[in-house]
């Protein structure tokens, strides 16, 4: 009995890594690249600059949401914020594309 308990937390405990993974790669993809273009149209800065600085920036964010996704209390918690965090770049690109 206390084997087949053994077995069942192990599994819960791979399926938390793999979510967190999960999150971690394309969540962390997602945001970056959302932010990227995001930022590349807000900067006041020459389009070739602001594409630059942008870029640059997501690389930080990429490695900031990937080590966060492991750190936070709860997967459910990592999944919610990183979707709240990809709802601000989402509406402003969305906001930008129908003002234009």
């Amino acid at each position: 009995m206390a084997r087949t308990h053994s077995s069942e937390n192990a599994f819960r405990y791979r399926l938390t890594i793999a979510a967190r993974t999960l999150l971690a790669v394309l969540g962390g993809y997602g945001f970056a690249a959302l932010c990227c273009a995001s930022l590349a149209l807000a900067l006041p800065l020459p389009k070739p600059q602001a594409v630059l600085a942008a870029t640059q920036l997501s690389f930080a964010l990429y490695c900031a949401l990937a080590i966060w996704a492991f750190s936070a209390r709860s997967v459910r918690r990592a999944w919610s914020v990183t979707t709240l965090l990809c709802v601000i770049p989402a509406a402003h690109l969305l906001m930008r594309s129908t003002s234009v």
